[in-house]
């Protein structure tokens, strides 16, 4: 195992690992049956986010990049809702640190959710209002502090 991967359990590291899986979902609003235009667009996101600075983000994004398509069959069947896992990441991000959960949060806000919405949007660069409300709301399940940023 990993350094980061060794501070949660099984069931935590799960949980990170369906993070962006939720918020896929909060934005497209579907557990199953997700447009493969929007899953391509999804893992595209991916790619790019697990580049980013963060060691938690880049060892959770490598893992699911590397397992995407059973990661993928496991949320269809997982449980809990947008709302519980959201929340319950934001509960296993506090073993993280302030500055680790918040760039964790971010990645998921403004790379996953974001990234779809525009990629759904017009143009590809602008979120319609619908996805615009539906990433809003799961970045307050997630209490993430710095969005949507004040203009």
């Amino acid at each position: 195992m990993t350094p980061e991967r060794d501070r949660y359990t099984a069931e935590e590291w799960r949980t990170l690992q369906l993070a962006p899986f939720w918020m896929l979902s909060a934005v497209v609003g579907a557990y199953d049956g997700v447009d493969p235009r929007d899953f391509q667009v999804f893992v595209h996101c991916l790619e790019v986010a697990a580049l980013a600075e963060g060691r938690l983000r880049q060892e959770v994004l490598s893992s699911v990049l590397a397992d995407r398509h059973r990661l993928a069959e496991q949320f269809r069947r997982e449980p809990r809702s947008i709302g519980v896992g959201l929340f319950q990441v934001d509960a296993v991000l506090a073993k993280a640190g302030p500055d680790e959960a918040a760039r964790f949060k971010d990645m998921l806000v403004l790379e996953i959710g974001e990234g779809v919405a525009r990629a759904r949007g017009r143009y590809g660069t602008e979120m319609s209002d619908e996805d615009a409300n539906s990433v809003t709301l799961a970045a307050q399940l997630l209490a993430a502090e710095r969005y949507p940023a004040d203009d």
